[in-house]
């Protein structure tokens, strides 16, 4: 995948998305958006952005957007960020207002 390649799949899927992809991405470009590129019968995720800058259809359009979005909504989905806080940012605040016995968050 190009370069330009790069930029034409990351300003579609700002466009209709919001969501903005770096370069660093392009990995995850590649393997999200090969699945759309065979079952559009082609053979590559370059033969997807060829068919794009030639025949733009919103097919494809909403394929590709498809493709590069987490349609999750559940809110905590990654505990990750949860735990951190619950565990090395909440205790220090909990001991910090214990006289006051209130925290806002």
């Amino acid at each position: 995948m190009t370069p330009e390649d790069i930029e034409l799949f990351s300003k579609v899927v700002k466009e209709r998305s919001g969501l903005h992809l770096t370069p660093e991405k392009a990995y995850l470009l590649e393997s999200r958006l090969l699945p759309v590129a065979r079952k559009l019968e082609l053979d590559s995720v370059a033969e997807l952005a060829k068919a794009l800058r030639l025949r733009p259809r919103e097919p494809m359009f909403e394929a590709i957007t498809e493709a590069m979005t987490t349609n999750e909504t559940l809110f905590f989905r990654d505990n990750g960020p949860f735990e951190r806080f619950r565990d090395h940012i909440l205790p220090p605040l909990l001991e910090s207002r214990a006289s006051q016995k209130r925290l806002r968050i």
